[in-house]
């Protein structure tokens, strides 16, 4: 074999293992993991622009759900969001979601899918945000729980179905 075919074999080989583990992550989420640590003071954009921080809901159990638009398995969980909002709205839960993109995308999106909860505009900044509150996979969807004393007490990486977040909901 040619010094080029063996090159060409092996950027082929490093290419698709690179690519499947990148996809892995879609297919295979990891499991909820155990963080236990205080929410950052954060302070986002909302889609009017008036600034939000997520110690405007103090006092309630939050789920905070990283997504984008662009993200099949984002857009698949919302329907779930929706419903936990609904369901557990009186029983002191607020969903709250960040967009890891532009305002722009995010309404333009919504227009089609509203949603009964907050979103929050954090562009770029989204995925570190995200790795501050435990996402060491760099992935979205990422949801985080956090109690109602605004301590994170676990997370999910990868979509979560409307069970998974009840039961995660309820665990602490």
């Amino acid at each position: 074999m040619s010094l080029f075919k063996s090159r060409m074999t092996f950027m082929s080989i490093a290419i698709a293992a690179l690519s499947l583990g990148l996809l892995s992550q879609q297919f295979f989420p990891s499991a909820p993991s155990k963080i236990p640590h205080p929410l950052a003071k954060i302070v986002l954009p909302d889609l009017s622009d008036t600034p939000r921080s997520l110690a405007d809901w103090a006092g309630k159990k939050r789920v905070i759900n990283f997504w984008a638009t662009w993200c099949p398995p984002c857009r698949k969980e919302i329907p779930a969001f929706i419903a936990l909002q609904k369901k557990l709205a009186t029983d002191n839960v607020q969903v709250i979601s960040i967009a890891i993109e532009d305002k722009q995308s995010v309404q333009a999106f919504l227009e089609d899918y509203p949603v009964n909860f907050p979103v929050l505009i954090a562009g770029d900044d989204g995925i570190v945000l995200s790795k501050e509150m435990g996402n060491a996979i760099n992935t979205v969807p990422f949801t985080v729980f956090v109690n109602e004393n605004g301590i994170i007490q676990k997370s999910h990486a990868g979509e979560i179905s409307l069970l998974e977040l009840q039961e995660l909901i309820h665990s602490d």
